[in-house]
């Protein structure tokens, strides 16, 4: 292929990749091998690499969370203005959890919708570095509706980066091509898993808490996850209404 890229068949008979001494791989994903992609991938990013993997919404551009040099050369990668921080992408709620106290109306929220393309704003518990803040005070949270970005986060016991696969400014990807077109030699490991089932990145919302108008979800991008969606499922949940107001406002652009 060009680029300098190399394809490998996870060869799951003998348990066993194919490879050839090039820097960029990759590999292609099947529900067959979905463990040794995990596996692979999790060697990528325990050494420090950056990885693009599918999720159920556009590919992520992924490294680990807890490695500071990496967080450093996937900001840069993607040429991402430094003051939007990075998401976090986990394996479970109980991973999350440990991140973020969740109130009464975010239990309801990812109750309904996660796993799933809802990504929520919240306030971490402890301290999280500004690499990922964006010195926001904030954080970026979601437990991603797909096998691959689950399942690095539980091999690595703790939450991945993860943000679209493409440049900042350039579209997002839903095809492995539109990322390795953008990205280049600039990530160790592509992780092909056809094209995504979304043509959404995922919806963007925080729950916010006033005296005087009560619980209100503010939407910072409309995404995968429609309002009408959101709205009706609150409607017919029985715990939602206890939790929140009708208000549902929208961030100022």
């Amino acid at each position: 292929m060009g680029n300098g890229l190399r394809v490998i068949d996870m060869c799951v008979c003998r348990g066993m990749y194919q490879v050839t001494p090039l820097t960029t791989e990759t590999v292609v994903a099947k529900e067959e091998n979905y463990k040794d992609i995990i596996d692979r991938a999790i060697e990528v990013i325990r050494g420090g690499g950056l990885i693009v993997c599918p999720t159920d919404t556009s590919y992520g551009l992924a490294c680990d969370s807890g490695n500071q040099a990496a967080i450093e050369k996937l900001i840069n990668v993607k040429r991402r203005n430094r003051n939007l921080g990075v998401p976090l992408l986990f394996s479970n709620v109980a991973q999350c959890e440990t991140y973020h106290e969740f109130s009464n109306l975010e239990r309801v929220l990812i109750r309904l919708f996660w796993p799933g393309a809802l990504t929520l704003v919240v306030t971490p518990a402890g301290s999280i570095p500004e690499t990922i803040t964006g010195g926001r005070g904030s954080i970026a949270v979601r437990v991603p509706d797909h096998i691959i970005p689950r399942g690095i986060a539980q091999g690595i016991k703790g939450p991945i980066v993860g943000t679209s696969a493409n440049r900042s400014g350039e579209p997002s990807p839903f095809e492995i091509t539109i990322a390795r077109d953008q990205l280049g030699d600039d990530v160790d490991l592509y992780i092909d898993a056809g094209p995504s089932k979304s043509k959404a990145n995922s919806t963007i919302v925080r729950v916010e808490e006033n005296d005087v108008e009560g619980t209100s979800i503010k939407v910072i991008r409309e995404g995968a996850l429609t309002m009408g969606r959101l709205v009706e499922s609150l409607k017919v949940d029985s715990d939602a209404p206890r939790f929140r107001t009708t208000r549902i406002i929208f961030a100022d652009k």
